[in-house]
């Protein structure tokens, strides 16, 4: 079983009518290639590596240090091309947990480090290029926190005649959505060091997680959470893929939706989805603001 990374027992989705209806009836969620986005910037910048520094080569070291001397193995490609050298090192400390570094060591690994993160700095259009490649094999599924935006039931649910779904994250099934993350809002797009691209624990994976789970504060009021998977068929914009009926946890109709989508849906729904709850959306009489009321088996 899959560890779960959050505290949240689900998410919403928000969906066009005709999309509603084809996602309940044939149990598939559509995985997008970040590149879609409607978004410009939206996993369409390049990575912006920290101006090279002292205090930037000292926290290089200091994680240099920690991996040569730690008890885990070197990583494939940790160091790029000095990952040999490193493993050599690695090596040495294993069989000999005695040796330390003298001041002299010290400083020198430390110019060292200085000149990786200037050499990085140069290469960093050569990195970003390798990024978007490893994008291109990326699909994300993408969910939010909220079920009650006016305007993304406006923007996604086709003025307010769509549909919101409700779905769980479930343990017991290993729903992908257990390893949502939430997206980190900004003015600014995020800048890295030659430390982080080290890190044994993060690699490629924590750079692309910090591509696709990064986006402009405008998009904030989305509150929106995402999971990501790789495929190496770069043609194919997106992938639908199966979900258990136990995950669909609400349905919501929305205020403007016709009488004929609303009855299809319902259909589907209550063949295929018994334990889901129906609401209906309604405009508030006094705020800008959506209620929702719950739908019974007579309505």
């Amino acid at each position: 079983m899959i560890r779960k990374l959050h505290n949240k027992d689900g998410f919403f989705k928000y969906y066009t009518p005709d999309a509603a209806i084809l996602t309940l009836e044939n149990g598939s969620r559509k995985w997008s290639s970040p590149m879609l986005s409607n978004d410009p910037f939206d996993n369409q910048f390049d990575l912006d590596f920290l101006d090279p520094n002292e205090e930037l080569a000292a926290q290089s070291l200091e994680k240099l240090v920690t991996a040569l001397t730690a008890s885990e193995p070197i990583s494939s490609n940790q160091f790029g091309s000095l990952t040999a050298i490193a493993e050599f090192i690695h090596q040495i400390h294993e069989d000999n947990p005695e040796i330390g570094y003298t001041e002299d060591d010290v400083a020198c690994l430390k110019n060292i480090m200085l000149e990786i993160t200037k050499d990085i700095k140069r290469i960093a259009p050569e990195v970003s290029n390798e990024i978007r490649s490893l994008l291109s094999d990326t699909r994300i599924l993408c969910v939010s926190e909220r079920n009650d935006s006016v305007l993304m039931w406006s923007h996604y649910a086709e003025n307010h005649t769509g549909v919101v779904i409700k779905f769980l994250a479930l343990e017991k099934i290993d729903s992908p959505l257990i390893l949502a993350q939430p997206v980190r809002y900004s003015r600014e797009m995020p800048q890295l060091s030659y430390g982080f691209l080290m890190d044994s624990k993060l690699g490629s994976k924590a750079i692309v997680d910090t591509l696709i789970l990064s986006k402009s504060d405008d998009w904030a009021y989305e509150k929106e959470w995402r999971v990501w998977r790789t495929w190496s068929d770069k043609a194919r914009e997106y992938y639908l893929l199966s979900y258990d009926p136990e995950e669909v946890g609400e349905v919501y109709l929305g205020c403007k939706m016709a009488d004929s989508q609303r009855a299809k849906i319902l259909e589907i729904t209550r063949r295929k989805y018994p334990k889901a709850v129906v609401f209906q959306a309604q405009k508030h009489k006094k705020k800008y603001e959506l209620v929702f009321h719950e739908l019974t088996a007579a309505d």
